[in-house]
């Protein structure tokens, strides 16, 4: 199982209410029935919390009631909530309290109203809806409730009355104008529901009518009338335009294959904080498929920067169709057009020289060994035909990852220095480099020795450990070798089986067979490592993942590289985010955080940016040692422009 299981979501945390404390707080909850999902919910930094049924509403729902007992708003809000989640007899007596403090009493009697029905108390439903309508006067709401409360006792044709009476208050119900167009065409068949179609929409102010009138149009292929009916819509519908307009608009119009239309019609009303992703998922989808792919880039960026957790997975999916859709733009290479240099990352990728943080380690001579890493090879059973940019998959990532790994476990725990080396294509908008097969490591060392030969600061490379992965069947298999570059004669080669996301469990055995090997044929001086520098075992299989994103981000800043082509990086400030929360005292991993956050600042500013309130918290809740938790949050204040 991937280790991404044991991830959580992303959300936001409701902040306290600041209604007066209730004179008279709510009598208990009534237990609810155990059965079914459970409730959902976010901590403020977006992590998934599922809490058992019994306990919501035995525990936490109740305390939330009680807390915005005397605040008509926050407290319709819970119950409306509460209402979606399949509560309502638990919640009756809050409902009454509402009722009976409600500033806006149509909500007030419609809750109250729905409490009953969905506890077989049509009878009271009418009541209660009847004594509103008998003080205050006719509203679309709670007439469309009292019919359905008629329905629910039998009494059809006064039913239908005071639907219609609903639907000349409000034309625009959707429930009702919905109910009310089945009723018709049951009783007459499909014209006699255009009819009835027809007929709301005469009423003045009507605009979702036409709405279901341009999908009848859209369906006998009329695309015109559809297009003349829609616009009609936008003229007359108040503004901020209902989501609900834009998702049906959009959604027929796409079911119909009229693509370019949902881009002319809803794209220019599209507000993120009003609409979200119902809209933006058939706008994204639309661009996509036009070819419009900056745009679907930049509406992906306006609902990533909302940190909506729920919204997530959903973007998540957008991500990589985008990329796809890029990557499908891009030529595969002809041999001898491919353009391949060696990128030569000193020390762990974390590692600032010369900053307040690099004193996690001690200072290398310059006479130390010098050893260098290399990975970026492995062997797969559909290893691609042509030589062409393709999304980033789990063994490429690992086969990256492991040498950062090795490097950073290397020089925290010796005297020596150390070297990645990073394939890296420049010609084609940039990308990783990977070697289908194992690389001929005595030819790979004597270039590795040139290569270093240019470093005025050590010695060339005296080592090199190189990493191939074989993931040909059901588990993994990583060959480590290491070889002396000045004679090219490998010394040692270990091979070790583990299961996806399973390296966790063979790590430690890797480690002592690299710095036994090396401390005896490389003479490194081996030294105890910081303790802030320690991870978890558990979590090395998550720390070598985000350790390879950040190596993704900090290439995709370089000259000629394509940002465009950084797979969902909201999900990896996000990732990086509950690795740090994972493992609070491991400096590496907060480094990693500030290294991304500035990586991505130039080309991602507003994501970026709706980071700072989780990076806030995260520094204040989990504080590292005094000197790198103030070096580190001048660092993330700078980028996140907080004063």
């Amino acid at each position: 199982m991937s280790f991404f299981k044991k991830l959580f979501g992303s959300g936001k945390k409701s902040e306290p209410s600041s209604s007066p404390t209730p004179a008279l707080p709510p009598s208990p909850a009534k237990p609810a029935v155990s059965e079914g999902e459970p409730i959902k919910a976010y901590d403020k930094f977006g992590r998934e919390i599922s809490i058992a049924r019994h306990d919501w509403i035995t525990d936490i729902l109740p305390r939330e009631i009680n807390r915005h007992w005397n605040d008509p708003d926050e407290l319709a809000g819970l119950l409306i909530q509460s209402f979606n989640d399949g509560f309502f007899a638990e919640v009756e007596d809050a409902v009454k309290h509402l009722h009976s403090i409600d500033t806006n009493p149509s909500r007030g009697a419609t809750l109250l109203g729905i409490v009953y029905l969905h506890t077989d108390r049509p009878a009271e439903t009418a009541r209660v809806l009847s004594d509103y309508l008998n003080k205050y006067g006719d509203d679309g709401v709670v007439l469309t409730n009292l019919a359905k409360a008629q329905a629910a006792m039998g009494r059809n044709e006064e039913m239908e009355r005071t639907l219609w009476r609903a639907l000349e208050q409000d034309p625009n119900l959707d429930n009702g104008l919905a109910w009310y167009e089945v009723i018709q065409r049951e009783k007459g068949g499909p014209s006699a529901g255009v009819e009835a179609l027809k007929r709301i929409a005469a009423i003045p102010g009507s605009w979702r009518a036409r709405l279901w009138l341009a999908r009848s149009a859209l369906e006998a292929r009329d695309l015109d009338a559809a297009l003349e009916l829609y616009r009609a819509c936008l003229r007359i519908v108040e503004r901020p335009i209902p989501t609900d307009l834009l998702v049906q608009m959009s959604g027929d119009l796409g079911k119909n294959g009229h693509l370019p239309d949902i881009l002319e019609l809803v794209g220019p009303h599209f507000d993120v904080e009003t609409h979200g992703i119902l809209v933006g998922n058939n706008l994204i989808k639309a661009s996509i498929d036009t070819g419009h792919l900056d745009n679907a880039h930049n509406i992906l960026r306006q609902l990533e920067a909302c940190q909506r957790p729920d919204w997530r997975e959903n973007l998540g999916y957008w991500e990589n169709e985008l990329l796809k859709a890029k990557l499908e733009t891009k030529d595969a290479f002809p041999k001898d057009e491919i353009n391949m240099t060696m990128l030569t990352l000193c020390g762990p990728l974390w590692c600032i020289p010369d900053h307040d943080t690099s004193h996690i380690a001690s200072e290398r001579v310059p006479d130390a060994p010098h050893i260098v890493f290399l990975g970026s090879s492995y062997e797969t059973a559909s290893m691609p035909t042509a030589r062409t940019l393709q999304p980033a998959d789990g063994p490429g990532r690992m086969s990256r990852a492991l040498p950062l790994f090795l490097n950073e476990i290397v020089y925290l725990r010796s005297d020596a220095r150390t070297t990645t080396l990073v394939p890296w294509i420049t010609n084609g908008g940039g990308g990783f480099g990977l070697f289908g097969k194992a690389p001929n490591l005595g030819e790979i060392a004597h270039q590795v020795r040139q290569l270093t030969k240019s470093d005025q600061e050590s010695r060339p490379a005296d080592f090199l450990v190189s990493t191939h992965l074989i993931t040909l069947g059901e588990n993994w298999k990583l060959q480590l070798s290491i070889v002396r570059t000045i004679d090219g004669n490998k010394l040692v080669s270990y091979s070790y089986d583990f299961a996806e996301g399973d390296f966790h469990r063979i790590a430690v055995r890797v480690i002592e067979d690299l710095l036994t090997t090396l401390t005896s044929e490389a003479g490194i001086v081996s030294c105890s490592p910081p303790p802030e520098s320690q991870i978890q075992v558990s979590e090395l299989d998550h720390y070598l993942f985000r350790l390879e994103q950040t190596l993704a981000v900090r290439c995709s800043m370089m000259s000629g590289a394509t940002s465009g082509l950084l797979s969902n990086p909201a999900e990896i400030l996000d990732g990086i985010i509950y690795l740090c929360l994972q493992n609070p005292h491991h400096l590496p991993s907060r480094i990693l955080l500030w290294r991304v956050l500035d990586g991505l600042k130039m080309n991602e500013p507003a994501l970026v940016k709706s980071m700072a309130t989780k990076v806030k918290d995260l520094q204040i809740d989990h504080p590292l040692a005094t000197d790198f938790q103030q070096s580190l949050n001048a660092e993330f204040n700078t980028i996140l422009d907080v004063g």
